[in-house]
């Protein structure tokens, strides 16, 4: 299964954070047996070994189906959050693959406005190869020149169909509100939304890069691929800008 650079990237960080748990109670019980410079061997050797799986790692298995199934009739029974009929319309989409049913169940509750909603539906439909119908969706919605991830997704859209200053200008805009408004709740586990955040965030840096590749502006893209893998512990993520032509005056211009 191939998920989005963000739900990739939670699920690489959540695994090294699993394996690394068993580093640290491994470096305890060897401090409390022998002496710390022991421990702290076993610490430093256990979390290295941890990230390079985490890097090495390329894909999760989804969840059992039935469980799952189980699991999201229970859950939307007792609550109709915005969260949970995004999340229910995700896996719908995900992981058993019916993306009619996932695009109908958004599309019921699109008039709440919800910009988790509206960006859900959006993506999917972008997914579905139905880019024209989800910009035009994503722009109706009252908080798209307000919402970061709605920014964001329409950007996606519209670089999908080739209208890159338009792309970029709006990834533009949703960086700089990124710094003072926050992304549609995503999880309703504090830790997972806030390296749901950070991954949103370079890959909104990557996307605007690949922007101005396209826009022969290699000074910015260079820029923000870098600010992109800042933010990225996962070394495997990271993005790089693709080699600039020598004889080419205008790329030369651009170049660091």
């Amino acid at each position: 299964m191939r998920y989005d650079p963000e739900i990739l990237y939670v699920h690489k960080l959540c695994f090294f954070m699993f394996l690394s748990t068993f580093t640290l109670l491994a470096a305890a019980i060897v401090t409390w047996n022998f002496d710390i410079p022991s421990g702290l061997k076993v610490l430093a050797a256990g979390l290295g070994l941890s990230y390079i799986v985490m890097v090495l790692k390329k894909d999760f298995n989804p969840p059992e189906t039935k469980l799952t199934a189980k699991r999201m009739a229970h859950t939307i029974l007792q609550d109709t959050s915005p969260l949970s009929i995004a999340r229910f319309a995700s896996q719908l989409y995900y992981y058993f693959h019916e993306p009619a049913q996932a695009i109908s169940l958004l599309e019921k509750y699109l008039p709440s406005q919800d910009p988790l909603i509206c960006t859900t539906l959006g993506d999917i439909l972008l997914k579905e190869g139905k880019a024209k119908r989800a910009l035009y969706i994503l722009r109706d919605n009252p908080f798209a020149l307000v919402d970061p991830l709605l920014l964001a997704t329409q950007g996606r859209v519209l670089k999908h169909i080739g209208k890159i200053p338009e792309a970029t200008r709006l990834f533009e805009r949703s960086l700089s509100l990124s710094k003072r408004e926050k992304f549609p709740k995503s999880s309703s586990n504090w830790i997972t939304q806030k390296i749901l955040t950070i991954s949103y965030i370079a890959n909104i840096h990557h996307r605007l890069a690949d922007c101005y590749i396209i826009l022969d502006d290699i000074t910015q893209a260079k820029k923000h691929y870098k600010a992109g893998n800042r933010l990225l512990l996962d070394i495997s993520l990271w993005r790089r800008c693709p080699p600039v032509p020598i004889d080419s005056t205008k790329n030369r211009k651009n170049t660091y």
